[in-house]
């Protein structure tokens, strides 16, 4: 069986160690005074070194003849921890022996003094993995060692470790390897194995290993496996099932024009060509993080590949900084839930959905920018030009009475509401007016159907969002927020059984996040969208009075309307 790759070329001594020259030169300097510590701890990435630099520092500790540092690979010692021969050095998987009978059984061990070599070495993968009990009997050996021990910790997430164990160890950070020294440790592969690969996949391998060499290794191991003597870009992406960036290109540019047709049609495309969901939004952060870089730069020297290049060049001069950041966030935050269902495939598409509904922001930012160039004149001028064309259409307001909906429910749309959520009106006229109607209104209601404000319903949609999860986002771009109050029944009404899911696990936080919100005990139910009509209580008394309501219509809300985004009111 031939020898892996990242195996085959893992480091043996600490000037083979690429990218981590801090790490390495303490260790080698504890070597040469032989000030050793009895316990340490290497966190950082995976595929960084942290294993390779263990089994290092256990050679050199351990070495006859050790050589600046390091260890001289001659001697039967370094022989022996080499070839795994000898039974003083042990490599433990902490995920495998994470319970407490496993560190007992270790603790029963480590007080015999080693076979052949000066010190006992464990070295312990995935420390974070360890149960609390385990972790506390391991505190208990660390705290009186004996002499010939030392314990050496790896791990990915050294805040799983406990602070009890932190404080008891050295402590050393692994960085991620650059892409240079990645490229230089793969052109070093290639040449000793007289295989061309062309730059362009080249980067993309150091693309994928996103600063692990261990990965980038394993990738290159995948590729070279073929047994063919060159590779080139195409075949390089067909043999890792990598997305085309053309086809992301076309993606992502009915993204940015908000083509919800072309971007679905994008997307069932490339599942027919049999790449993941997972992939798929994986390619499209990598590619909007391309076009962030480059319009942050506006530097192509990052990017080796022409073509590549100028589509990236096209895509950033489509879109703001501002966009690119708000593109970013909803895709990392769908392909983390990748983890968290099986069904991909909805979750991909109502993460297109909440891409395309992405307000845009540019003419906000226009008029910002228009009144910030502008001096005081001017700015008066523009808003009485304003007024000028708006204020005709006022006059109706106090005069004209609006037929109110005939149905119970509230279906308030996401993308129709108002930005203005908060409008607070100095007028003391139009705030008494208000006042007014909403007492009207609460005087008719009585014991039927309540309803909520703008804000409350605002603050009960992000509260939804919090508790349940940011997938409810899609929710409420796709349906709306969709209720009704009779009584003390608080009832959400959803047409996508996938969003139900999401609300029914987390029904009885939300119901207590309701009351809180409300000051009110509410029952909290979840129901189809097809039933909110047969809901609807039919008592003709009740009915009868609502069809025969003609209330006014708040003012303020008729000012939003007329005024759109133009009126600010403080």
């Amino acid at each position: 069986m031939a020898k892996a790759l990242y195996r085959e070329y893992r480091p043996k001594t600490f000037d083979e160690v690429l990218g981590q020259d801090r790490v390495t030169d303490v260790l080698r300097n504890q070597v040469k005074t032989g000030k050793i510590s009895h316990a340490y701890i290497f966190s950082g990435e995976r595929g960084t070194g942290k294993t390779s630099c263990a089994k290092i520092f256990a050679k050199a500790i351990n070495c006859k003849n050790p050589i600046n540092g390091s260890p001289c690979l001659e001697c039967e010692n370094c022989k022996a921890i080499e070839d795994e021969t000898t039974i003083d050095v042990v490599e433990m998987d902490a995920a495998s022996n994470r319970r407490i009978d496993d560190i007992r059984n270790l603790k029963d061990n480590v007080i015999y003094p080693p076979n052949k070599l000066k010190y006992k070495v464990y070295i312990i993968d995935e420390a974070h993995m360890i149960t609390r009990e385990a972790f506390n009997a391991l505190l208990k050996i660390m705290e009186e060692p004996p002499s010939h021990l030392i314990f050496i910790l790896a791990t990915t997430e050294i805040d799983k470790v406990p602070k009890t164990i932190l404080s008891r160890v050295q402590k050393f950070e692994f960085s991620k390897i650059s892409d240079r020294q990645i490229k230089e440790q793969i052109d070093k592969v290639l040449s000793d194995r007289n295989i061309s690969i062309e730059n362009e996949a080249i980067e993309l391998i150091i693309k994928k290993a996103n600063g692990a060499m261990r990965d980038a290794l394993s990738i290159l191991d995948q590729v070279v496996s073929f047994g063919t003597d060159s590779y080139s870009l195409a075949e390089v992406e067909n043999i890792l099932g990598v997305v085309d960036f053309y086809e992301v290109d076309k993606l992502t540019q009915s993204i940015i024009t908000k083509d919800s047709k072309k971007s679905l049609e994008s997307l069932f495309n490339l599942r027919n060509n049999n790449k993941p969901n997972k992939d798929i939004l994986d390619a499209l952060i990598s590619y909007f993080n391309d076009i962030m870089i480059f319009k942050l730069t506006n530097d192509d020297s990052y990017f080796d590949n022409e073509d590549y290049i100028d589509f990236i060049k096209k895509r950033a001069s489509e879109i703001n900084d501002l966009e690119i950041s708000d593109y970013l966030d909803i895709l990392i935050e769908y392909s983390n839930k990748m983890k968290l269902t099986e069904n991909t495939d909805v979750l991909t598409e109502v993460c297109l959905l909440r891409l395309i509904n992405l307000k845009n922001i540019n003419n906000i930012e226009s008029r910002i920018e228009y009144l910030e160039k502008n001096s005081g004149e001017n700015v008066v001028d523009l808003v009485n030009s304003i007024l000028d064309k708006k204020l005709v259409n006022i006059s109706s307001i106090s005069n004209q009475n609006f037929k109110a909906e005939d149905s119970y429910y509230h279906s308030k749309e996401i993308n129709s509401q108002k930005d203005l959520t908060k409008v607070q009106d100095k007028d003391v006229t139009l705030k008494e007016s208000s006042k007014e109607n909403k007492k009207e209104k609460e005087n008719t209601s009585q014991n039927s159907e309540a309803s909520l404000n703008a804000n409350q319903e605002e603050e009960i949609k992000f509260m939804l969002i919090k508790t349940a999860g940011g997938v409810l986002n899609g929710l409420f771009a796709e349906e709306g927020f969709n209720y009704r109050i009779i009584n003390k029944d608080f009832i959400i009404y959803v047409k996508d059984e996938f969003y139900k899911i999401f609300i029914e696990t987390k029904l009885g936080n939300i119901e207590n996040n309701l009351r809180s919100i409300l000051r009110a005990n509410y029952n909290l139910y979840v129901d189809s969208y097809d039933n909110m009509d047969n809901n609807i209580d039919k008592d003709e008394t009740i009915k009868e009075a609502e069809e025969n309501k003609n209330p006014k219509v708040d003012e303020t809300d008729k000012l939003i309307e007329i005024f759109g985004d133009e009126l600010i009111i403080e």
